[in-house]
């Protein structure tokens, strides 16, 4: 499937939650992954295929980030694809009806068979209920974290971001 065909399908499927989105344990993002989840989408793309639509920056062609600048960049990039109003935020700062908040991480992780690092994002999102969860893996389960999602990985914060549908 075309890489055009597949960020329809995310905006439809985003399109059709009411935000802030309630804690999601269920099966619904069983083959998604943190990125997905943190979005509300359930389109689901194999996710071993060449091009996975849900790496950080696939959606608006931006090359893998390098550190953090780069990964809200192709964040803030991503976003603008889908249709989905960004604005910095903080973790103390109240959702509105309409809006939802994640938080992104970045850094590097050791490849536990080739003894390399490898860049590694990760996401995390508030709940309608004020508490965060986030997708561990593609095959992971969701974890609700709390009060906040401190914790939730080893990766540096890079920052609270407030998104808005817009029309799409």
């Amino acid at each position: 499937m075309v890489k055009e065909r597949k960020i329809q399908l995310i905006r439809e499927s985003i399109k059709q939650n009411r935000y802030p989105l309630k804690y999601e344990w269920r099966s619904l993002y069983s083959d998604s992954n943190c990125y997905s989840y943190a979005l509300g989408s359930s389109y689901k793309e194999e996710k071993y295929s060449e091009g996975y639509i849900y790496n950080l920056g696939s959606m608006s062609g931006y090359d893998p980030p390098r550190d953090k600048k780069e990964t809200e960049e192709a964040f803030l990039s991503d976003m603008k694809v889908l249709g989905i109003k960004v604005r910095k935020s903080s973790l103390s700062e109240e959702m509105k009806e309409g809006e939802w908040k994640v938080a992104l991480y970045f850094g590097y992780e050791p490849d536990e068979y080739l003894d390399i690092p490898y860049r590694d994002i990760h996401f995390a999102r508030q709940n309608e209920d004020g508490t965060w969860s986030h997708k561990e893996f593609i095959e992971g389960p969701v974890r609700n974290l709390g009060s906040t999602p401190e914790g939730c990985t080893d990766l540096e914060l890079v920052g609270y971001y407030m998104l808005k549908v817009e029309e799409i």
